[in-house]
């Protein structure tokens, strides 16, 4: 199953008004309670949020033993052989405007991204990137902030001498959750949330629901608790009301009786 350009950003228009707590909300009205919810370990660099869809590659633990050479022969070694042969790829022919790149990077402490490729994929369109591997030059990369990262450690090393190419546009698992190509991956603050693309838009109309009536008690907490409201309680989209609409009453009865 694919999506065309055109219905994948119609999609992602709906997400931008949407939380990952609201997908997560929508996972479950369809019985999916154990499918989406990327491992909290797996975190935003800064706090954020990004939505596309997967474009993934895998990175491979080494089986090679670095030979013995000078500096002079190492920088030959790596850049002619490792990145020249080793982990050549076209990954970048594979990213579109609309593409959230997943690197699995079989666990190990390498980078999937860095100040420089960070920049690259960024200028080539890409919205995010999710890895269960790390992010390496951290500081240049959270200040540049190129594009939203989601990633399981901050770590120092290069590739060569560790990780070889794995190939892309296979199914892989990140924080213990299958991501297929294509999938939709939603991220932010609370964490990453994968979703199947074949059950994408029953999804969506659920955390719609969910989304819209949370906004409806949002508003009356706020105007409870004297605070302002501000967007987060305002409605976002066209939908009929809550099968279990909260109403100014059944807060005040909530709140009197003690029964939540």
């Amino acid at each position: 199953m694919s999506l065309s350009s055109k219905r994948q950003k119609e999609i992602l228009d709906t997400v931008s008004k949407l939380r990952v707590t609201d997908i997560r909300d929508g996972l479950d009205w369809i019985g999916l309670h154990h499918t989406g919810t990327v491992s909290p370990d797996i975190r935003p660099l800064w706090r954020t949020k990004a939505a596309g869809f997967a474009t993934t590659c895998r990175h491979l633990p080494t089986q090679q033993t670095v030979p013995t050479m000078t500096p002079s022969d190492y920088t030959k070694w790596a850049y002619d052989y490792w990145y020249g042969e080793i982990f050549a790829n076209d990954l970048a022919k594979q990213i579109t405007e609309n593409t959230f790149l997943v690197v699995d990077t079989c666990n190990t402490q390498t980078p999937a991204v860095g100040s420089m490729d960070s920049m690259i994929w960024a200028a080539m369109g890409a919205r995010g990137v999710l890895t269960n591997g790390g992010t390496r030059d951290s500081d240049e990369t959270l200040a540049q902030k190129a594009i939203p990262i989601w990633s399981r450690w901050i770590v120092q090393p290069m590739y060569q001498g560790r990780v070889e190419w794995g190939g892309s546009g296979m199914p892989v698992e990140i924080g213990g959750q299958p991501v297929r190509p294509g999938d939709l991956v939603v991220a932010d603050g609370d964490g990453a949330i994968v979703v199947p693309i074949d059950v994408i838009d029953d999804v969506l109309t659920y955390a719609i629901q969910e989304s819209e009536n949370d906004k409806v008690v949002r508003g009356l907490l706020f105007d409870r608790l004297g605070i302002e409201r501000d967007e987060s309680c305002e409605s976002k989209f066209d939908v009929p009301p809550h099968p279990n609409a909260m109403t100014a009453e059944k807060l005040a009865s909530i709140l009197e009786t003690r029964k939540f």
